[in-house]
């Protein structure tokens, strides 16, 4: 894979290796897996990019989600409301949606603060969560501040692995 992103130990990982970093399995990939990584790696892009459109375009946004079902259709998808809230019930929503339906994958995102290795402060980040119906699954937080013309800059994506909240050991469709 040749998008790279910064984990939060300062290593320099693809998504494939943000996936596959428990089990140190980076050697070898099938097409299957391969496939599988391009959408994580095509999903982690695309929620990055509708979170930032909407901060960009309103200085904050609702939690968020993006559902792919069996034929690769993308359903994107708001919160009625923001904070852990909005969060719980979309997690809670697409657990049950997939378990009923057959979701190949989900992406949630929300603005959050957090605080980097070493500050003082909290600071604005993206956070989003990606997973795919296999079990992969990546959790991303990108920082964002506004410059001195009260422009957004974004620092690098961290990537790392995370387990799978949606589809937990559901067997992929």
């Amino acid at each position: 894979m040749k998008d790279l992103f910064a984990l939060r130990r300062g290593q320099r990982y693809s998504i494939e290796a943000a996936v596959n970093h428990k089990n140190r399995d980076i050697s070898f990939m099938s097409n299957d897996h391969g496939e599988r990584m391009g959408e994580l790696s095509r999903l982690v892009g695309l929620v990055l990019d509708v979170a930032k459109s909407a901060l960009e375009g309103q200085g904050t946004f609702l939690p968020g989600s993006i559902a792919v079902d069996a034929a690769g259709k993308y359903a994107i998808g708001v919160a009625p409301h923001g904070g852990v809230d909005g969060w719980t019930l979309l997690t809670t929503a697409f657990r049950q949606r997939a378990a009923a339906e057959q979701l190949r994958a989900v992406a949630l995102y929300r603005d959050v603060r957090v605080r980097e290795r070493g500050a003082s402060e909290d600071v604005d980040a993206i956070h989003a969560v990606v997973e795919l119906a296999s079990g992969e699954a990546v959790q991303v937080f990108q920082i964002y501040r506004k410059n001195d013309a009260g422009e957004i800059v974004y620092d690098r994506p961290e990537v790392e692995h995370a387990p799978s909240v949606i589809f937990g050991r559901r067997t992929p469709p």
